[in-house]
């Protein structure tokens, strides 16, 4: 899904909130979000200046469809993991066009890296039960306009 300032396909009028400073909060329901399933929101710097294919112009991180730009994946998970990425990139040329990012991201938050073992999973034996709907926010760090790193903070009922 993209989300948009006009009701058409113009890849110039993606809306793009500034976070800098900011935050993102959802609930989310991952009951259904079995292994081999994932359920993802990500931010993604786009459209790709190169990309004459897609209407759209997509581009991410990893060059995925052939196109390099920044992306923050915000959540990536299922009932059993939940991960966050921030994926820098190289600056883009005169261009506007990203030559190489950082695919695997070097600044992540990973429930399973991250957590104690019974902190995240399905069932009533763990503080975040993902049998039931959760919180997830995002909080996005900056100094002067830089940004500098963010935390994620996964919370239902007390926990």
């Amino acid at each position: 899904m993209y989300l948009s300032t006009v009701n058409a396909v113009d890849p110039y009028k993606l809306y793009k909130p500034n976070l800098l400073g900011g935050s993102i909060s959802f609930t989310v329901d991952l009951s259904k979000s079995g292994c081999g399933c994932v359920s993802a929101l990500y931010a993604i710097l786009m459209p790709a200046e190169d990309n004459y294919n897609d209407p759209f112009k997509y581009c991410d991180a990893n060059q995925v469809g052939g196109h390099f730009c920044p992306e923050f994946d915000i959540m990536e998970a299922n009932k059993y993991a939940f991960r966050s990425t921030g994926h820098k990139c190289d600056q883009p040329n005169a261009a506007g066009i990203y030559d190489n990012c950082d695919r695997g991201g070097q600044c992540h938050f990973d429930v399973l890296e991250d957590m104690s073992a019974m902190d995240f999973g399905p069932g009533p034996l763990y503080k975040i039960n993902t049998e039931n709907p959760f919180n997830v926010g995002q909080y996005f760090k900056e100094d002067n306009g830089v940004f500098t790193g963010y935390s994620t903070i996964i919370s239902q009922g007390t926990n």
